[in-house]
C-alpha cells in the first residue's frame, strides 16, 4: 500500500493546473489525519487507521477520475443489523424501540455473522439493483467472484465464505415496526433457491462452478423499491470490523433521510440516544452505565473508521452526553433519476 502523500502526488501529477480535481481530496486527507491524530493525540496512529486512510484516499483520487463503483444494500438492512460475533444460537434480534431485525436460521447452519455476510449482502443488492433480476449469477469462477470481493482465494478462507454464504440463504429475517411510518414486514426470506460451490482444493478452476442465487420475491421488491446507495470500496475496506460497516451504512441512510426530510421542510437535525444506538449496534455489552460507556469508546472509533469513507458527515456528527446530533450533510452520492 502506497503511503497518503505518495497517492496524493501520483494524483496530482496527472491533474492540470487549472481546476485541480484533486485539490479537495489533498485537503480532505490533511484533515483526516488531522482528526484522527486528535481523536488520540496519546497515540501514535495505528496501522489499521493508515491503512483505512490511504484506502479511503485511493478511493476518491479513482473517482475523481471517473464515477467510481457504487453499492446498494436494502433500506431495512441499513437500519438494523446482524450479529458481529456467532450468537451461538438459531435466533438473533437487535433493533431500536421503533425498528427491529430478527433472524431466524437453519438450526444445520446457524445465523449469519460478521464482515462477510454483510459483504457478501451487499453484493446481492448491488446486482440485483443493478440488473434488476432477483436472479444473481457469481460467474463462472470462483477467484474471479472473490477477487471482485477483494476476498482471499485460499482454501481456509474459501471454508469461511462458504460457511457464512450457506448462513445467510438458509436465513429468514422478520423486519418490524414500532409506529404508522415504520417499515413493517414479516418473515421474509433472503433466497429462494441457490446453487453456490465452494472448492477449497481447486481455487482457479473455470467453466464448471456456475453458481447462482435466486432472491426471494419480497425480499427482491422490498430492495428495489427503495435501495440505499453506498460504496461497495469501503465495506470491503471496514470488512474486519463490523461495527464500522454498520455505522458506515447506517451514516448513509440517516443522512439521505435527513435532507429528505429538510428539503420538504422537516427537522433539520435529529438527536439519536445512545442507549437507543447500543439497542440497534451493541451486542455483548451489559446493561449498565459502565457497558454504555463501553460501547461508547467502541463506537466512536469505528465511526471514526466510518468517517474516512465518508468525510463530508464528519462536521455534521456532534456529541452530547446522552446523544448523537445529526445534521443534513452534503450527500454521499449524488441521488440521480431512477429509470422507468
Amino acid at each position: 500500500m502506497r503511503s497518503v502523500g505518495n497517492l496524493l502526488d501520483a494524483g496530482v501529477a496527472e491533474a492540470t493546473l487549472k481546476r485541480d480535481p484533486l485539490e479537495r481530496i489533498r485537503q480532505n486527507a490533511t484533515e483526516v489525519v488531522k482528526q484522527a491524530e486528535q481523536h488520540d493525540a496519546a497515540h501514535a496512529l495505528t496501522p489499521r487507521v493508515r491503512y483505512l486512510i490511504d484506502e479511503a484516499v485511493e478511493l476518491e483520487i479513482e473517482q475523481a477520475r471517473n464515477a467510481g463503483a457504487t453499492g446498494y444494500i436494502a433500506h431495512f438492512l441499513a437500519q438494523a443489523t446482524l450479529p458481529h460475533t456467532d450468537p451461538k444460537t438459531n435466533h438473533f434480534k437487535r433493533g431500536t424501540g421503533k425498528l427491529s431485525l430478527s433472524i431466524v436460521a437453519n438450526p444445520d447452519y446457524g445465523v449469519p455473522y460478521g464482515g462477510l455476510p454483510r459483504l457478501l449482502l451487499a453484493w446481492m443488492c448491488t446486482e440485483a439493483v443493478r440488473t434488476g433480476s432477483p436472479d444473481l449469477s457469481l460467474g463462472r469462477s470462483q477467484a474471479a467472484f472473490l477477487q471482485s470481493l477483494d476476498l482471499h482465494n485460499d482454501g481456509r478462507y474459501i471454508a469461511r465464505v462458504r460457511d457464512q454464504s450457506l448462513r445467510l440463504v438458509h436465513s429468514m429475517i422478520t423486519v418490524g415496526g414500532a409506529d404508522g411510518d415504520a417499515l413493517h414486514v414479516r418473515n421474509i426470506l433472503i433466497a429462494e433457491e441457490a446453487f453456490v460451490f465452494w472448492s477449497s482444493r481447486d481455487t482457479v478452476r473455470r467453466g464448471a462452478w456456475e453458481s447462482s442465487i435466486t432472491l426471494s420475491t419480497d425480499f427482491f421488491k422490498r430492495l428495489i423499491s427503495a435501495p440505499v446507495p453506498l460504496k461497495m470500496e469501503a465495506l470491503r475496506a471496514l470488512i474486519k470490523s463490523p461495527l464500522a460497516m454498520d455505522i458506515y451504512t447506517w451514516l448513509v441512510y440517516r443522512m439521505f433521510t435527513l435532507n429528505v426530510g429538510a428539503s420538504k421542510g422537516g427537522k433539520r437535525l435529529v438527536h439519536v440516544p445512545w442507549t437507543g444506538l447500543m439497542m440497534q449496534f451493541g451486542s455483548g455489552y451489559a446493561n449498565t452505565p459502565k457497558g454504555l460507556a463501553n460501547f461508547k469508546t467502541n463506537f466512536r472509533l469505528r465511526l471514526n473508521e466510518a468517517l474516512l469513507f465518508y468525510p463530508e458527515a464528519r462536521n455534521h456528527i456532534e456529541e452530547t452526553k446522552d446523544h448523537l446530533i445529526l445534521t443534513p450533510a452534503r450527500l454521499h452520492i449524488a441521488a440521480t433519476k431512477r429509470r422507468g
